[in-house]
């Protein structure tokens, strides 16, 4: 096997590595009070509150269905609440609840301590080269 394949290979074991600490990482930081599906949908409702499920499936790029399962978790949670379009009463929108805020503001505050603290030992030139180089990879 050539060098640099073996390099790719063990890009990927890094890469899978990394993930699977930074998940574990983040469900111990929030202690169980969210997922992370949970976490990313109720953000993107912070950012746009209402919305309907199938734009948030699209934004995910993942089913109805499961951003339907998120937001049956998130309203038992009294995290998010669905409710009816004033425009189309046919549309069932999903806002954020106020406890929700709180607590995506919380736990966002928390993740960003955590990230900050995971590249601290890296020089701002790094971290720039870093971000060069994955956005090279185009994983789009």
């Amino acid at each position: 096997m050539s060098d640099r394949l073996e390099m790719i290979l063990e890009l990927e074991q890094s890469f899978r590595h990394i993930i699977r600490q930074m998940r574990k990482d983040l469900a111990d930081i929030w202690e169980e009070k969210i997922n992370g599906a949970e976490f990313n949908v109720l953000k993107s409702l912070q950012d746009k509150s209402p919305q309907i499920v199938t734009a948030l499936a699209q934004e995910f790029d993942c089913s109805v269905s499961h951003i339907t399962h998120v937001a049956d978790h998130l309203e038992k949670k009294n995290l998010a609440y669905r409710k009816r379009s004033q425009l189309d009463k046919r549309v069932v929108e999903l806002h954020i609840s106020e406890q929700g805020q709180h607590l995506i503001e919380e736990l966002s505050r928390k993740k960003s301590e955590y990230f900050r603290a995971k590249f601290e030992h890296l020089a701002t030139d790094e971290i720039a080269t870093l971000l060069n180089l994955l956005h090279k990879i185009n994983w789009d």
